[in-house]
């Protein structure tokens, strides 16, 4: 694999950089100081139209633009580049800049489990029968996407990463922890690592033999962004690879693999359809999430035809996310009733198999808030949203209805007040109709 950064040598041999104007590469010299940035020679060479690379969406997905840092942030940026600003100065304000961007959204980091006094920093808990675990040699991806919510795992510069090397403290607190029935390899991306590495993590669970861990689940990118991971005439580590994933099969566990398509552009190649065959194969199931981002995949058509692609390769359309207040939120977010919008509309083209699919959803402070639809109250003509939450740190609390004030410009649950309880099954003495 070819690795591309825009400070290092191997940007410049693209072939594709004379289509990129000298404005164009300085944006992403900039930006990229706050936003990572690495792609590698698969996205490069077989997913972006590079006659078209502006309004492209794997560009998008892969390549920073001005447009995702405020005007402020940008200027205040490039003015540290330019000047007399000494290297130190310069990290001192970007590093504000990134501060600026909500590098933690929903309170990630109360979400760190302890064992016997000590932090675990490496794992997550926020729902009680699943634990997130994000193994340090996996805390980098293929290629990082500019919308990415965990930006913060490729930062140096600033403390923001989880990551852990041993795996022991993680499995003796789901030994003590009975309600744990899953973990879920994160990162980062976990197919980043090889199979050796991956292997010592997978066969110490194995070996633990906990009763009540019965799924495993691996969240990644790397079937869009690398293909060949588990592709054996590509790869001479692929079939190490697909073992670990029977091997766990054989040992009586249900493996899920998370599979992050942002595009049908992505799934399009022969060798991201040949590897999705592989994986299934293996015996693991697919399933497949996205956020929905302007200026990427905003259209009911996109999703719709996304999804009916992955259900034909014989995948599990399983979220459509609203995208995080996080990083360049204000370049990616769109009006949740809007959103709202496309998902009905892309599930109501998308045929049986994509109905499978759970979205709207916001992963919130509290949990997953899925946006069930906007209602109106026939006698005012006031108009809310009818919410529930799919997931939530106190299970009690999940597939319970209620009622949000509706904002046309809202683009997140935490700026709308929820209604009273009292007032959420009548107002007025007359009861809220759905609306069409």
């Amino acid at each position: 694999m070819r690795f591309i950064t825009y400070n290092a040598k191997n940007f410049r041999e693209i072939e594709y950089i004379r289509y990129l104007p000298p404005d164009t590469r300085r944006e992403i010299d900039v930006v990229s100081r706050v936003i990572p940035f690495k792609t590698n020679n698969y996205v490069v060479d077989y997913l972006i139209d590079w006659e078209n690379y502006a309004d492209d969406p794997i560009y998008i997905l892969n390549f920073p633009n001005r447009r995702m840092l405020t005007e402020n942030q940008y200027g205040r940026v490039e003015h540290a580049m330019s000047g007399d600003y000494s290297d130190q100065e310069i990290i001192a304000v970007i590093n504000q800049v990134r501060l600026e961007m909500n590098p933690h959204p929903a309170k990630q980091q109360s979400n760190i489990p302890v064992l016997d006094g000590e932090k675990l920093a490496g794992a997550q808990h926020k729902y009680r029968d699943v634990i997130l675990f994000f193994p340090s040699q996996g805390q980098t991806c293929h290629a990082h996407c500019t919308f990415c919510f965990r930006w913060p795992q490729f930062v140096k510069d600033l403390d923001l990463k989880f990551s852990m090397r041993e795996i022991d403290r993680v499995i003796e607190y789901i030994r003590r922890n009975g309600e744990i029935r899953e973990i879920l390899f994160t990162g980062g991306d976990p197919m980043v690592m090889s199979p050796a590495e991956l292997s010592r993590y997978v066969d110490a669970i194995l070996a633990a033999k906990i009763p009540h861990l019965r799924n495993i689940r691996f969240g990644s990118k790397s079937l869009a962004y690398w293909p060949f991971t588990f592709l054996s005439e590509f790869n001479e580590e692929a079939e190490d690879m697909l073992g670990i994933l029977r091997r766990i099969v054989e040992n009586g566990m249900h493996v899920s693999f998370m599979a992050h398509f942002n595009h049908p552009n992505e799934l399009e190649t022969t060798v991201v359809r040949r590897a999705v065959a592989a994986i299934r194969a293996s015996g693991v199931e697919i399933r497949t999430q996205s956020p929905i981002l302007n200026n990427i995949n905003a259209g009911a058509d996109i999703w719709a035809g996304m999804w009916q692609t992955q259900v034909e390769l014989g995948m599990i359309p399983y979220y459509m996310f609203v995208e995080r207040e996080t990083g360049p939120y204000q370049y990616f977010s769109l009006p949740l009733a809007r959103v709202y919008e496309m998902f009905t509309e892309a599930v109501r083209e998308s045929g049986s198999f994509a109905k499978t699919v759970t979205g709207p959803v916001m992963s919130a402070a509290q949990g997953k808030v899925q946006i069930m639809g906007i209602v109106r109250n026939p006698a005012t003509a006031e108009r809310y949203f009818m919410m529930q939450y799919v997931r939530h740190r106190d299970y009690l609390r999940t597939f319970r209805p209620f009622f949000t004030e509706y904002k046309e410009d809202a683009t997140w649950i935490d700026q709308l007040q929820e209604i009273p309880a009292e007032s959420q099954i009548e107002t007025r003495g007359t009861p809220v109709a759905r609306e069409r």
